[in-house]
């Protein structure tokens, strides 16, 4: 444990003494999520459901309906008889009629007020699946953080290994002076820093891309912004703020809704109407053959008092809706619960583990180091065998560095699907 805590702290002071603006994988996480576009998909679900809305309350007012017709017919209507007592109207061929038809409500079973709360749980539902869809953003960001992350270490481990090399590139070339040793063993070391130098170049070059498209992912402008270590500890898993069970729940009470509303389909609909206008002849009298005014008031009523068992069908099918919603929910915990498993063991199990073994290797191939620098001076180990010493000491570095942003990265995976 001593060996992380040291390792946490050569990893987070540097950053923290040279940032001017550093920013955590946590804030990442935050701004990923508020700077998604699909958030504006919130605020397009609430316009839709108040226009909606007003749609809804616009139903309890009266409809009103104007209507014209000019026909002409080969025959109409008339008496087979004459009278010379009385003329006997003539019930024109060409008629016309300009009338209006207004309609009001008296009672709807109760629809309306079903209907308002289904547009507002779809205004809800599209909130939460925006919720669902941003949220998948937490873990893009948190594995792109630690890959930015890890090449940065990776080039301070690059870094020092090039300073040690020019240490020995000057004891090398003071040997050449005084006659001690070949210039090949300078050339030799002149070389292992450029490889190591190039290197460090396209290490380099992947840190600026990737925190640029890191950039763009939390909204930022400019990438003058370090990357901050996130200390090694235990993680409480939890699953309660995953947005979709919110989701799931929401699902659940759509069909419910829909459900509770099927009793109204029994329900009688009543509404009161008024047709007036005018017409030639009067549609009310066809003795009336000029343009006569006419009135016609009353009530409407609709009932389907059976419906064969529809309604019993309908409720079947959204008790087996609401039990698929249920599947569901149980399958995305199970995967859910198996990759919070195989993060959590790899934290506290294997990358610990492996920290355990990198401790080791690094004293030992330091030691090992120690022993052939002195070799060197003395002529019994050549600078090829000692380069490739200094090698694999950098690749313990490098792997001490990279199993311990494992084990962080890990602990951080779990945390971004909390």
């Amino acid at each position: 444990m001593r060996l992380y805590l040291f390792l946490i702290a050569v990893l987070s002071t540097p950053l923290a003494l040279r940032a001017t603006d550093t920013i955590t994988v946590q804030q990442c996480r935050v701004l990923a999520v508020q700077n998604s576009p699909l958030q504006q998909k919130k605020l397009y679900a609430e316009s839709i459901a108040a226009l909606q809305t007003d749609n809804i309350r616009s139903n309890s007012l009266p409809r009103i309906q104007v209507s014209a017709q000019a026909s002409w017919q080969s025959d109409v209507f008339g008496l087979p008889i004459s009278s010379p007592l009385f003329d006997i109207p003539q019930v024109p061929k060409d008629q016309y009629k300009l009338g209006l038809d207004v309609s009001e409500r008296i009672w709807d079973g109760g629809s309306d007020r079903y209907i308002r709360q289904q547009r507002a749980l779809e205004r809800d539902l599209a909130a939460a699946q925006v919720d669902v869809d941003v949220f998948q953003l937490r873990e893009v960001v948190t594995d792109l953080y630690f890959k930015t992350l890890l090449l940065q270490e990776s080039d301070a481990v690059l870094e020092a290994s090039k300073d040690d090399l020019k240490r020995k590139l000057a004891q090398a070339e003071a040997a050449v002076t005084e006659g001690a040793a070949l210039r090949t063993s300078a050339d030799q070391v002149k070389l292992q820093i450029l490889k190591t130098n190039q290197q460090i170049v396209g290490i380099q070059s992947d840190i600026s891309a990737l925190k640029e498209i890191l950039s763009r992912w939390i909204g930022r402008e400019k990438v003058d912004f370090e990357l901050v270590t996130p200390p090694l500890s235990e993680v409480v898993t939890g699953l309660e703020k995953r947005p979709e069970f919110g989701l799931f729940e929401l699902q659940q009470r759509g069909y419910q809704l829909q459900k509770d509303r099927l009793h109204l389909l029994k329900q009688p609909r009543i509404e009161a109407f008024a047709q007036g206008g005018l017409g030639r002849p009067n549609p009310f009298n066809f003795f009336e053959t000029g343009f006569e005014p006419f009135l016609l008031l009353g009530l409407r009523a609709s009932w389907t008092p059976f419906d064969w068992g529809n309604q019993r069908r309908d409720a079947q099918v959204l008790d087996i809706q609401m039990k698929n919603v249920d599947a569901q929910r149980a399958a995305f915990v199970q995967r859910l619960e198996a990759g919070n498993l195989k993060d959590q063991w790899e934290m506290t199990v294997k990358y610990k583990r492996q920290l355990e073994q990198d401790d080791a290797i690094v004293r030992l191939q330091e030691d090992i180091i120690r022993r052939a620098d002195a070799q060197v001076q003395n002529g019994v180990m050549t600078m090829t065998d000692y380069l490739s010493q200094v090698n694999l000491l950098t690749q313990a570095r490098l792997n001490q560095k990279t199993h311990l942003l494992q084990a962080i990265q890990a602990q951080e995976m779990l945390a971004a699907r909390k």
